[in-house]
């Protein structure tokens, strides 16, 4: 080889490696995106359901609909709209080829044409169980994730006096499936979708009996009766998630979803420690509207996202990093979840610091968010723009936490800034529950939400800038925090 081609070689060979870098920085920085993601948005085919239903596009034309239409790449079929082809494997090859085409995945079929699986006959009972794991097989050859089922007896799913018997014969013939799909690698989910499976104690009952690792809940944000408080019941169903439904029905003039609060719902879907896919599943009064439904609600989960992703964790869940103990007190990681014991010295002397955790890094305009459970009679607080010195709930401001579940608003209540100025409400829980509380600092201004509404809003000049930090206030006090998010503002 003379001169000229070895350095032509070498040339295309250092420039081939080059590219073969730049290709793999690319997809550890895309995997890297991906994993900080706080979920992923997946397109239900309920979404175009009048449009299938016209024939304006088939089951074929979904997954491609779903990438050129709106750019979304994981998608949920409805059995419904390919009820005959379970079983037809040139149709399903079909159907996966393009889907592979687009490069869109199959997340998960929802299974409607089963029959039902709580019915009060054995016989209709193990009929629906065999029907479902034809489409359980279907979803196996998609490379789905999972098959949705619903927990329907006979017709008396809203009959509170056959509860339990309903939940008795769904649990028994999910047990099979979960069994027949964990064979396949497969999840089985049950959504709530009417009757007693709108009723998230009810199902998550189901959840119990039927104990299986590979089986969940699919939450639905809508399919509630309206004297059902949605956000709770799918806090409720959360820990059970295998996958969730975003519905979205109504919107304003600017696209904002109306019929759920879904910087509320999502906030909750990310404290559950949920980070799947989130399928839009728009459902808009008219036929011509269903693909702007879509677009739209994949602005707002879009903006949801972004909103999340920029309030980082304070709290590793490991270990005390970041945070610095102030005058004793106890201090513990246990099983992910930071809990103060045994706090000393605390008065309401401004000149006098008792126990309590505290950043290391001081914060001026911020909002925090975190989870929180005290014990009964318990006592805590969440300080910030507060000092080391002195106490911090004078040198800068505190939010209160006490068991006073039920009791009047007050400048000590829950959710108080104390001595300072009183909720407009007092929504914390029972002790031993959970509550969500968000605060935003932004110059004077000062605003506290608690479990999702707003309870305080004030204007205060006493501190511009300070510690963020945690009370531990007695030796009868038992603080518990999870998700600890600040976003600096």
């Amino acid at each position: 080889m003379n001169r000229r081609n070895f350095v032509k070689v070498s040339a295309a060979a250092a420039a081939g490696v080059a590219l073969l870098r730049r290709g793999v920085f690319a997809a550890e920085a895309a995997k890297r995106w991906e994993d900080e993601l706080t979920f992923k948005i997946s397109l239900a085919e309920w979404s175009l359901h009048r449009a299938l239903q016209s024939g304006k596009i088939t089951n074929l034309d979904f997954p491609v609909v779903a990438k050129r239409e709106f750019g979304i790449e994981a998608v949920e079929f409805v059995d419904q709209f390919f009820a005959d082809k379970a079983k037809d494997e040139g149709y399903l090859r079909d159907l996966k080829k393009r889907a592979d085409g687009e490069g869109v995945s199959c997340h998960l079929i929802m299974i409607d044409t089963n029959g039902p699986l709580g019915a009060s006959d054995q016989g209709a009972r193990d009929k629906a169980v065999e029907k479902t794991k034809e489409w359980i097989d279907a979803a196996k050859f998609l490379e789905c994730k999972m098959v949705r089922v619903n927990a329907y007896g006979d017709g008396e799913e809203n009959s509170r006096a056959k509860a339990d018997e309903l939940r008795d014969r769904v649990a028994e013939s999910c047990a099979k499936l979960a069994d027949y799909a964990a064979q396949a690698g497969l999840e089985v989910v049950i959504e709530n979708h009417g009757g007693l499976s709108s009723d998230a104690q009810w199902l998550a009952s189901v959840m119990k009996a039927v104990d299986k690792p590979n089986f969940g809940t699919l939450p639905d944000f809508g399919n509630f009766d309206a004297n059902q408080n949605r956000y709770d019941s799918v806090e409720a169903l959360l820990p059970y998630a295998k996958a969730v439904s975003a519905k979205s029905q109504t919107f304003t003039e600017y696209g904002m979803v109306t019929d759920t609060d879904f910087f509320r719902m999502m906030r909750i879907v990310r404290d559950s420690g949920y980070k799947g896919w989130v399928g839009i599943e728009s459902a808009p009064e008219k036929a011509e509207d269903e693909y702007e439904a879509v677009r739209r609600t994949k602005n707002v989960l879009n903006w949801v996202r972004e909103e999340q992703m920029k309030c980082k964790p304070a709290f590793n869940g490991k270990d005390l990093e970041g945070w610095t103990k102030i005058e004793g007190g106890d201090w513990a990681v246990e099983n992910g979840i930071l809990i103060g014991r045994n706090g000393i010295n605390w008065s309401t002397d401004p000149d006098k610091t008792g126990s309590w955790l505290s950043t290391k890094k001081e914060y001026g305009n911020f909002r925090l968010e975190l989870q929180f459970m005290i014990n009964q009679g318990g006592n805590s607080g969440v300080f910030f723009r507060s000092k080391h010195t002195r106490n911090p709930a004078f040198t800068g401001y505190e939010m209160q936490i006490h068991d006073s579940h039920g009791r009047p608003p007050s400048k000590g209540g829950p959710g108080s800034l104390y001595d300072l100025a009183a909720p407009e409400k007092n929504l914390i829980r029972p002790a031993g529950m959970w509550n969500s509380a968000t605060i935003t600092a932004q110059g004077n201004k000062i605003r506290v939400e608690m479990n999702g509404e707003k309870i305080l809003e004030t204007e205060n000049r006493r501190s511009a800038k300070g510690y963020i930090g945690l009370q531990n206030h007695d030796d009868k006090s038992v603080v518990r925090f999870k998700n600890i998010r600040i976003e600096e503002i």
